[in-house]
């Protein structure tokens, strides 16, 4: 355990350095903390444990005091970080709670290495739950030594020499009960799948440990030769598209992988194949990775565009008055006495019949299920997006449309036309008009 440790440390030259590590109280952080206290003087470490209390688990509390008592005994600084009691109760959100807890220690400590206990068993798990989820040779590389500031120096150690080490030296640690809830998936894969492994073969554990570094040096063969054809193929960071058609389809969708890792969390196969098929199909197109990022094809580029993200934004209009949304100034009026029915305008203004009990209404920008009648279709109604696709309006511009609407029913498209249901007659005529304002 120490010298795999000290072996990592010169590897990655940690030294004089400030480490944060990702205690959880159970055997792997613990283990992982004491071997770092037999080391600190060699390396003048400075070692801070961050504890971080989801809020879902009554051991919690036990635990915080256990971090708080080891820190004590061996001369260590702590911090105890809380979620949100409201937050969504699952692994991926207490995940990301945990990152960004441990980012904001790291910068609190102006420290460049947060070190994780993850161990050989975890890095097993981790590549069988990705080949049954459906993976590439990125993900068969499991979980990375390294990446940006988060260290994994245990990664070579199985969890029985994590139990032997903390057993010799007579170490308490806690045990998670959340742990043999096989309602997780990565429980149900130690708990369930990985006993009958080890009946095909006993030393399952070191051959899945093979074939991971072995993925890790062909993803670095695979790696090399991808940066001579993204020279060929990219500027900047954009794809030229017709230079990315002359190569080889496996070529593509290791390019297509890399190119999307940031934006879209789903890269199997399939996936990968159906943007590619895409790609070869339009020169002047979207597909959609997320509801806010899509993959553009324009002028012989692929890029990614992300647009900012506009549904949630909306006023509610009560009755005659000025209003401010976003950067429009919005008005509206009630006509007494109308004589002559209204014409109804595409510009900036427009006129509708709006009965009372019709309001409060809502201003706002578009959102999935919305529907519209516009004028001239006299029966029934379409959905928003399929007026916006009979119309050509092209999906980047879709969403800078601002809505008046009755909950999912569009009375008017701000500067593009109305509903034939509340275009103007001679009863409960209103005038309706926007511009918009500096916001500078």
């Amino acid at each position: 355990m120490i010298e795999t440790i000290k072996k990592f440390l010169k590897k990655y030259n940690i030294i004089n350095e400030s480490i944060i590590v990702g205690f959880s109280a159970g055997p792997d952080s613990t283990a992982l903390s004491l071997a770092l206290f037999f080391l600190k003087n060699e390396f003048n470490l400075k070692i801070i444990l961050a504890y971080f209390n989801h809020n879902w688990r009554e051991e919690a509390k036990h635990e915080e005091e256990f971090t708080e008592e080891f820190a004590k005994q061996y001369g260590y600084s702590y911090v105890i970080g809380k979620a949100p009691l409201c937050i969504k109760k699952d692994e991926q959100t207490a995940r990301d709670y945990r990152y960004k807890f441990f980012n904001e220690c790291a910068e609190k400590f102006n420290s460049k290495v947060v070190m994780l206990a993850h161990n050989k068993n975890d890095n097993v798990e981790t590549l069988v739950y990705r080949i049954i989820k459906g993976t590439s040779i990125k993900g068969l590389t499991s979980i990375p030594e390294n990446r940006e500031i988060y260290y994994r120096p245990l990664l070579d150690i199985t969890k029985k020499e994590i139990l032997d080490f903390l057993k010799n030296n007579n170490q308490k640690f806690l045990f998670d009960s959340s742990n043999l809830d096989t309602k997780y998936k990565r429980n149900f894969i130690r708990k369930k799948i990985l006993p009958m492994f080890e009946e095909i073969n006993p030393n399952y554990m070191n051959s899945i440990d093979n074939l991971i570094k072995n993925s890790i040096a062909s993803k670095k063969i695979i790696d090399d030769f991808l940066s001579m054809q993204k020279k060929e193929v990219f500027l900047k960071k954009k794809i030229i598209r017709s230079k990315f058609l002359l190569l080889n389809i496996e070529v593509r969708y290791e390019i297509l992988n890399e190119f999307l890792c940031n934006f879209l969390k789903n890269r199997d196969y399939k996936t990968i194949k159906k943007i590619d098929t895409f790609i070869l199909d339009n020169k002047n197109s979207q597909i959609s990775l997320n509801s806010e990022v899509f993959l553009r094809i324009r002028n012989d580029f692929i890029y990614i565009y992300k647009q900012k993200s506009k549904s949630d934004e909306n006023i509610i209009i009560n009755g005659p008055g000025n209003y401010l949304f976003s950067n429009l100034i919005f008005r509206i009026d009630k006509i007494i006495n109308p004589k002559i029915p209204y014409p109804n305008s595409n510009d900036n203004s427009c006129f509708l019949s709006i009965k009372e009990d019709v309001f409060p209404l809502t201003l706002r920008y578009r959102r999935n299920g919305d529907v519209f009648s516009p004028i001239g279709l006299k029966d029934g109604k379409m959905k928003l997006k399929d007026y916006f696709i009979n119309q050509k309006i092209p999906q980047e511009k879709r969403d800078d449309f601002a809505l008046l609407c009755k909950d999912k029913e569009v009375l008017w498209i701000l500067g593009e036309r109305i509903s034939e249901k509340y275009k103007a007659n001679y009863e409960n005529c209103f005038v309706l008009e926007y511009y918009k304002r500096d916001l500078q």
